[in-house]
Parts: structure tokens; sequence; C-alpha cells
């Protein structure tokens, strides 16, 4: 049995995940005015003939990563950039699982063991060809405590992986893995370079570990990475594109004029304030629309007052997480009244908890866990994300109608990491990528030991269906432990969902090969060429 677990399973529910496609159109347009505005995710329609070789993609991201290293890497920048650089055993697209350096796999029929066949043609940019032994390295990497890989809860189940010879790897597990594939086919899974690794003592900067389509040329950090091409690559005539050279400008204005003046071919995700104006451009494309990022409150539960769950609860209903939405980002996007998936996700809650802001009753929470005047707070955001420092002033202004004085805490990106790492704040506003499978986001971010879990919050019952959740290979059933989770997640977690973002990417009229995936994956760009 090839390509799937049994029965299935896990294709199923990637593609649920997804939360579907838009309906498909002729000139590749629909709308979904239930949850966003004016959605475009279809394949693009290509002219007649090959598509042409050569070039090299200029692409404008807001902020670039300050970790590259794809098992400790949390932002998504670091997701875009590295998905070009690395590779992993096997690949999602669209919630369907795809070879990538693994050719085929199959699987037990106890649901215990995976064995992976290896391409005999993949190469990493050193050189050397990916063996069995760095597939073996990568994944005892990421559940080495030591590497402090974020997701490393979700590998747990692994407890083994054996290399009888240099084209097979396999996998053996502990108990039944429903996100057991899907999980593999993260950018946080790579398959990384072990001498690369031995050598430079590290993947961060710009040390190269990787076997995908674009390999590092150099590295200005904060400013420029220029990709080129691996001419080694294992797909046939792929990638077009010579290079690729992503530059990185927190500013709103110039990232929208220089898409427009043509000093880029790709912005990815212009400021929400940009959108109509870039859309109407007639020399310009324009892709997107589902959205990829929630947006949300995190609340630092390892120190008094957020360790109190009717603090938590005051604060989630003093939340308008519309007007959030609507001043924050022009209203692109849908309000997240539940839990952290949005109400079209596999798993997600389709009832609002928070279905507006309860003022009274939030105030009386505050009395009942002893602050009936209110207290003082911090909240942390970073000072060159404008719609999340949008989204900390009208948090503010709303949760002052409760007697909560917040002061905004405006830092660096690298502080923030440092400090919510450490946990050194009171609440901090951040934002959550949507993952392939509900299990990555819910083991590294809400469970106790998770690397993202910042403020150590910690729920006996929830960790208990989020574990059940994970081996459960029934997707009705497993939908249904999803629920029960984001039901705990909503009335006593550690973060006020607010809104998931309409993401969209505007293009130069000749990039061509655009095919975006809502789960969200970036790999197709290896598949984007210039008509020029």
């Amino acid at each position: 049995m090839t390509g799937v677990l049994a029965g299935g399973v896990v294709v199923a529910l990637a593609a649920g995940c997804s939360g579907g496609e838009p309906p498909n159109s002729e000139n590749g347009t629909s709308t979904n005015d239930g949850l966003t505005k004016n959605v475009r995710l279809e394949d693009e329609t290509q002219p007649s003939g090959t598509p042409k070789s050569g070039g090299r993609l200029r692409i404008m991201i807001r902020l670039d990563a300050n970790e590259l290293d794809p098992h400790k890497m949390s932002e998504t920048s670091a997701f875009v950039i590295n998905e070009q650089i690395y590779e992993s055993l096997v690949e999602s697209y669209r919630g369907e699982i795809k070879p990538s350096i693994a050719e085929s796999w199959q699987q037990s029929s106890d649901g215990l063991t995976l064995t992976f066949k290896l391409r005999d043609n993949a190469y990493f940019h050193s050189g050397r060809k990916v063996t069995s032994a760095d597939v073996k390295y990568s994944i005892e990497r990421i559940k080495n405590p030591a590497t402090r890989a974020p997701r490393a809860r979700s590998y747990e189940g692994i407890t083994a992986v054996e290399t009888p010879d240099e084209r097979t790897a396999i996998l053996k597990l502990s108990k039944p893995n429903a996100a057991i594939l899907t999980l593999l086919s993260t950018a946080a899974s790579s398959i990384v370079d072990k001498s690369v690794v031995d050598e430079k003592g590290g993947l961060n900067t710009a040390v190269d570990g990787g076997s995908g389509p674009f390999k590092i040329a150099s590295r200005v950090a904060g400013q420029a990475i220029k990709l080129d091409k691996h001419s080694q690559y294992w797909q046939a005539g792929v990638p077009y594109l010579d290079g690729m050279d992503f530059t990185f400008n927190p500013d709103d204005n110039a990232r929208a004029a220089a898409v427009r003046s043509g000093t880029v071919d790709f912005l990815w995700r212009p400021a929400p304030e940009f959108i109509d104006a870039l859309k109407k451009d007639e020399k310009l494309k324009w892709y997107g629309g589902s959205g990829s990022l929630s947006l949300h409150v995190r609340l630092n539960t390892s120190k008094a007052p957020y360790d109190n769950v009717k603090v938590r609860q005051a604060i989630f209903y003093a939340l308008d997480r519309q007007e959030i939405l609507d001043v924050a980002n022009s209203g692109f996007g849908t309000a997240l009244n539940a839990g952290y998936l949005p109400p079209d996700r596999y798993g997600a809650l389709t009832t609002p908890v928070y279905a507006k802001a309860n003022i009274d009753k939030a105030k009386q929470l505050l009395a009942e866990a002893g602050f009936p005047n209110g207290f003082e707070a911090k909240l942390m955001v970073i000072a060159t994300s404008a719609f999340q420092v949008r989204s900390a002033e009208v948090e503010q202004q709303q949760l002052a109608k409760i007697g909560i004085k917040v002061t905004i805490e405006s830092v660096e990106s690298t502080i923030a990491d440092t400090k919510t790492k450490s946990g050194e704040f009171d609440m901090y506003q951040s934002g959550f990528g949507l993952t392939y499978d509900p299990d990555e986001r819910f083991s590294a971010s809400f469970i106790k030991g998770g690397g993202l879990n910042y403020g150590n919050w910690s729920d006996p019952e929830y960790e208990a269906l989020i574990v059940q959740a994970r081996s459960e290979l029934d997707k009705d059933k497993r939908a249904a432990l999803y629920q029960q989770a984001e039901k705990i997640l909503a009335e006593r977690g550690p973060v006020a969902m607010t809104f998931l973002n309409a993401d969209f990417d505007v293009v130069q009229k000749d990039v061509m090969g655009y095919r975006g995936d809502p789960t969200p994956t970036y790999r197709f760009y290896r598949n984007l060429w210039l008509n020029r």
C-alpha cells in the first residue's frame, strides 16, 4: 500500500484541515462571502507551450526569520524560505500526501511500522546523496531535547528509526498515529545533511543543509537572502528559475510601492489596507483570500493574575473580535469566536463560544477573581507589525472597559522571541500559522512541554484528548475529540483568539505557475516561472 495510511485516513484528514477549495471558475476567481473576501486559489491558466527556464524571481516579505534551522523555526517567513531549501520524506499539497525524498512508503497492518523507500537521485546541496542515515539523524535530532524543536511533542510516538540499507528507512511507532504522514510532510520535519550540521555546528544564518530545489547563495540577516537553483534536484526540469532573491521590508507603503513599480516580482502578503488597490492594478495579478494566520492574545499562565481561569475568561468575554478584525485587518478574514481553528477547518467548533463581547459578564468574573477594580497589565507586540499593533490598540481600548489598564509594549521581533521563550511577559499579541494537521499546533502550543507553549499552560483533560486524537484513525471520532479540546481551549485556555486573516499574494503579470494552497505550503514556488 503506497502513499496512504490504512483506509486513506491521513489524506482525508489533511483535506479536512485545508477547509476545501473554492468553487472553480474560468478566470480563476470566486467569492466566499461567508468567511473571506474574493478567494482566488485555483491553478492559473497557463499560456500554451512549455514553461520557460531561467531568470531570477524577486520576492519581498515583511520580516526576515530569526531562526532558519528547519527543526527549530517557528516564524512563518522561515517556512516560506525553508520550503525552497529543505525537503521532507513526503509533501502535502491541497490535502494530498505525495512523494518527496521518499518515492514510496508502506504501513504495516497494525499501524506501527512505516517503511520508506528513498529516491536514488536525491542529493543534498553539498553534493552528497540523501541516505536513510540522514533520515534517522534528522528525526532523532528533532526528538532530542537539546535541539529545542518547537514541535518535538508531535514526534514522541516514533520510538525508533531503522536503516537496513541506504535507501530504506523504517519508522517504529508506539501506537497508530493518524497524523504521522501529514506531520512528516511539513518543513519542520525536513531531512538535513548530518555532515553539514556536524561541520558547521548548526543550520542557522547562511548554513545550508538542505536538498530542496534551491540552495543558499548568500544571506545578510534582516535584509536579503539569495537562493540559487539546485542543479542536482531530483525532479527533472524543476525548478524553472535560476534563483530567488528575497528581500525584507517592514514598511507597508514601501512594499506596496515596490510591486507597483516593478522593483519586485512577488509581494508576499501585502498589508490589508493596500489589497483593494493592488487588486485593481492592471499591471498585477493577485491570489489568495483563504487565511492561514490566526491572531490571538497569549496570556502568561505561569504568573498571576493570568494563572486564574476567571481572569482569563474575563478577558475572553471582554473582546469584540469582529471589531478587532475590522480595525486591524480592514475586515479581511474571519472573526474567531471559539477555539484556535476557524469554523471551516477540520475539527473546529461550529458554534461560537463568544458570539459578541459581554462586558457585564467580564466584570463579574473579574470581581469573583478578586479584581473588582481591574488591574494593570502589559501587552507586548512586535513594533514592525502594523496590523498586530492595531490589534493591540483595539484590545487595549476593549479591556479598559472592564478595568484592565493595558500598557502596550512595542519591541523588536528578536526581543519578543526571547521574552516569550523565557516567560517574561504578561500578554503577547501574536499569531499562529494554521498547520496541515491539528495535532501539530495543539501538541506544540498547548500541551505541557510543547516548544511553543509560552507561559506553560497545562490542562490534563485537554492533553488527554489530544493524545487520544493522535491515535484515533476514525476521522469523525477524531474530529469530535478535537472539538472537545477546542471547547476547553476556548473556555479556560491560555489564548484569546481574535481573528483569522485573509492572505493575498500579488505578482507581476509575467510571473506564472502560481498554485496556492490554503493548508498552507509554499513548496509550489519551485514551479514558478517568468514569461519573459
